[in-house]
């Protein structure tokens, strides 16, 4: 996997500092926590896995990587995986995973997961993750916010573009001016991105 210094440094970063960029400037009366993979307890893997299985089971078992639980319980509990949880009455009502890591030359922190309770979407919870996440990232000298997301998950796509995101150059079937675009690579998902800025967040580690 490539790696930079900064990606270095950020994948060194403790849950607290990573909490005390999220904190800054934010204005909102839920329990918001940043826990590394490794300091999951029990309970809240489970709570994330239930939440991740409910919402993506019908999509990933409808698209070409199918359902497989082992590999992607892998994924998201990888040791690199640095979780945002939000707590609504004691409960967690959504969560985002995210990874420092390089693509493409970059420094970035990518979306691995972002995920929210039935009951609590539209209420302002996805958006909040989202700004999380760019603190986060400008905090830490990344220099964009990536994601895939499936082309079946239309609502997914509205909320990302509206928040900023756009076709990523990385991305499958992403044509340039002068390309063919007969010569793409058909595949069911998108990858996005957004750039950030320093400016997004003072907090320096």
């Amino acid at each position: 996997m490539l790696t930079s210094a900064k990606v270095r440094k950020a994948n060194q970063a403790s849950a607290r500092q990573l909490l005390q960029c999220a904190s800054e400037g934010l204005n909102t009366t839920h329990h918001i926590r940043v826990l590394l993979s490794t300091e999951l307890g029990q309970a809240d893997r489970d709570s994330i896995w239930t939440l991740f299985e409910t919402n993506m089971f019908v999509l990933y078992s409808q698209s070409s990587f199918g359902w497989n639980p082992s590999s992607k319980q892998d994924e998201l509990f990888h040791s690199l995986s640095r979780f945002i949880l939000i707590d609504i009455d004691g409960k967690l009502a959504a969560f985002s995973t995210f990874r420092f890591e390089v693509e493409e030359d970059e420094n970035v922190i990518y979306c691995y997961d972002l995920q929210i309770q039935s009951a609590y979407r539209r209420k302002g919870l996805g958006k909040m993750l989202m700004q999380i996440l760019e603190k986060i990232g400008a905090a830490w000298g990344m220099e964009k916010v990536m994601l895939t997301v499936f082309k079946a998950n239309q609502n997914a796509i509205k909320f990302y573009r509206t928040a900023g995101f756009t076709e990523d150059e990385s991305c499958p079937g992403y044509v340039e001016e002068g390309d063919d675009p007969n010569t793409v690579e058909d595949v069911d998902y998108k990858i996005l991105s957004k750039k950030l800025s320093s400016r997004i967040s003072s907090s320096r580690p």
